[in-house]
C-alpha cells in the first residue's frame, strides 16, 4: 500500500464517521426537542411527529434536519395572527358547549410555541464543534 492509498482510505472512514456522528447528534436533537416541547399536549401528535435526520446534500455534503411532522407545525412554530374562522362543508359551526350554531368565531391567534428553531441553534454549534474535533485527530 501507498502513501496515497492511506491517506484515501483516512479519508474515506472520516467521511463514514461524519456521516455516523450528524446521525448520533440528529437524533439527541429529536430526543431534545420532543421533551422540552413548550406546548400542552392534547393528543401527542405534534410532539411524536417532531422528527429528525441525515441526508446526503450533494458531492461530499450532508444536511441534517429538523422538523414538524404534522401540517399545523408552522403554527406551533411561528404562532398565527387573529382570523375568522368559517364553517367549510355546513351552513353553520357547533361544538359541545356552544349555546346554538354560529356562522363564524373570530380566533384570537396563537402564540408561538416554538422547539424547532431554538433546536436547530443549539445544535449547529455543538455539530460544527463535533466534527472540528473529528478531522482534527488522525
Amino acid at each position: 500500500m501507498s502513501f496515497g492509498s492511506n491517506a484515501l482510505e483516512h479519508i474515506k472512514r472520516k467521511r463514514a464517521g461524519t456521516l455516523a456522528l450528524v446521525d448520533n447528534l440528529s437524533r439527541k436533537a429529536e430526543g431534545d426537542m420532543k421533551a422540552a416541547a413548550p406546548w400542552k399536549d392534547r393528543t401527542a401528535t405534534a410532539r411524536r411527529a417532531l422528527h429528525s435526520g441525515v441526508e446526503p446534500a450533494g458531492k461530499n455534503k450532508i444536511r441534517m434536519f429538523l422538523a414538524h411532522g404534522v401540517r399545523y407545525g408552522g403554527i406551533l412554530e411561528e404562532g398565527s395572527k387573529p382570523h375568522i374562522i368559517r364553517a367549510k362543508n355546513k351552513k353553520a359551526l357547533y361544538w359541545k358547549g356552544a349555546s346554538h350554531p354560529v356562522k363564524a368565531v373570530r380566533h384570537p391567534g396563537t402564540k408561538p410555541r416554538a422547539i424547532v428553531q431554538p433546536t436547530a441553534k443549539k445544535y449547529k454549534v455543538k455539530v460544527r464543534d463535533t466534527l472540528v474535533k473529528w478531522w482534527s485527530t488522525k
